[in-house]
């Protein structure tokens, strides 16, 4: 006889045995899992146009497109994770020969949306990719802190290490070698550049020389007669795009959300630029003297007495820009390779923050990160107006960076404008003619 006792005991068994089923069934996700070590393909999203419809009763967004990049215009890259220790991770970013090593990680938990979180630190830039990701997944933004608003989507696999095609189209076309090149021609803002590639196969590297610097290591291909460039330094994502027709490329430049130009490219053994001395001159031969603020809001001239008698290396410079930080970087090999007590070098900062405090910050974290031994000054805000503005001794300010040479009395004996770095042919070049000229000044007669 089934007593009240003995069902309540039945009951209490059978719904453990129920729990004990269901659960059974349900798999609860791993939160924080690891996130795979390896060669990841990152893209940074400047356009999607990708057609999408909200389903009938559901507030839901679903994409026609079954080529996620098909109507995408990207900048591609590749970088490959290293796991140090459990907790301790570094990204290499990938741009043809150049790898350029990003260390400051910061993995998380959103407890509200239950996600796994992101952020790497571009520095020394003030810049971030943030978001959340899976075991082989990225998803989120890449943002530049020091720009208004300016936020683009960012997404990697894991897995991948093709660029911008997994099976490019075979091409007939090499178009290894210079080419004369006029980026938005015709325009008020028309500027003129050499296109250096090498190419093997499809595969294609290389850079556009400017008058006022470079655009960096660009990698990318040539798909028959596409040709598709990129570069993600962690300051800027360029894109190139463009069609080659012979000895003729016709394309478009993309910078970012922002900026898109169209450039024309001629094969030619006799490329040429602007010599990138004479762009900025001095107004007169007299000493060039100023006074700016350091990040302890001391000011600091170059009449100082520390700097008396010495030859004297000015950089016209922004912790913004891609080109300074290779310029400032070569100076401060060439400091810790030569240390010479008979130079002096001070670095005038042209900068993107809004008040006092964050710019102070923003450089003392610059020269601490870049390991820069010498005077960051705050000399106004980031614009070729404010530069020539605040250095009225010079004819005006064409390019950040901008490097002066002085003499033992203030006087200008150079003026540099831009930097060719080392994805150029020239930047030998320049390596060379920078040791000469602080040979000449250090055998000039005061």
């Amino acid at each position: 006889m089934l007593t009240k006792n003995n069902f309540i005991l039945l009951k209490f068994i059978f719904l453990i045995w129920i729990h004990t089923i269901i659960s059974s069934c349900i798999s609860v996700p791993q939160q924080n899992n690891t996130i795979a070590p390896g060669v990841w393909r990152g893209t940074i999203i400047l356009e999607d146009a990708r057609e999408s419809f909200v389903t009938r009763g559901i507030d839901e967004v679903i994409t026609r497109d079954p080529y996620p990049e098909s109507k995408k215009r990207i900048v591609p890259f590749t970088f490959e994770l290293t796991m140090v220790n459990e907790h301790q991770f570094y990204i290499e970013v990938i741009n043809g020969q150049n790898k350029i090593k990003f260390d400051q990680i910061e993995f998380g938990h959103d407890i509200k949306t239950g996600n796994d979180t992101f952020v790497i630190h571009l520095t020394p830039y003030d810049a971030v990719l943030k978001g959340i990701y899976e075991h082989n997944r990225m998803d989120g933004h890449f943002i530049v802190n020091d720009k208004i608003n300016y936020s683009i989507p960012f997404s990697a696999k894991f897995g991948h290490n093709y660029r911008f095609e997994k099976l490019p189209i075979k091409t007939n076309l090499d178009i290894s070698g210079k080419w004369q090149t006029v980026f938005a021609k015709d325009s008020s803002d028309q500027y003129n550049a050499i296109g250096e590639f090498v190419q093997h196969g499809n595969i294609v590297e290389g850079t556009f020389r400017t008058e006022t610097g470079d655009y960096g290591y660009l990698a990318g291909e040539l798909s028959d007669h596409k040709l598709s460039l990129s570069i993600f330094d962690g300051a800027h994502a360029f894109l190139f795009e463009g069609m080659v027709d012979n000895d003729q490329i016709n394309g478009h430049f993309y910078s970012g959300k922002h900026y898109k130009t169209t450039f024309t490219s001629k094969k030619t053994n006799q490329a040429q630029l602007v010599n990138s001395d004479s762009l900025t001159q001095a107004k007169e031969n007299v000493p060039f003297i100023f006074t700016f603020p350091n990040t302890k809001n001391e000011l600091i001239s170059n009449t100082d007495p520390k700097y008396k008698n010495k030859i004297k290396l000015i950089q016209i410079t922004g912790t913004w820009c891609p080109n300074c930080r290779d310029e400032s970087h070569f100076i401060v090999d060439y400091l810790t390779k030569n240390p010479d007590p008979e130079i002096a070098v001070i670095c005038l900062a042209f900068e993107r923050k809004s008040t006092q405090t964050l710019i102070n910050q923003r450089l003392d974290h610059y020269k601490n990160n870049m390991n820069i031994p010498y005077e960051i000054l705050y000399a106004g805000v980031a614009n070729i107006d404010s530069a020539s503005a605040a250095l009225p001794q010079l004819s005006g300010i064409k390019s950040f960076p901008t490097l002066l040479f002085l003499d033992r009395n203030n006087v200008i004996y150079k003026i540099h404008t831009g930097f060719d770095g080392p994805a150029t042919s020239q930047y030998t070049s320049f390596v060379e003619d920078f040791k000469m000229t602080i040979q000449q000044l250090k055998n000039k007669k005061s």
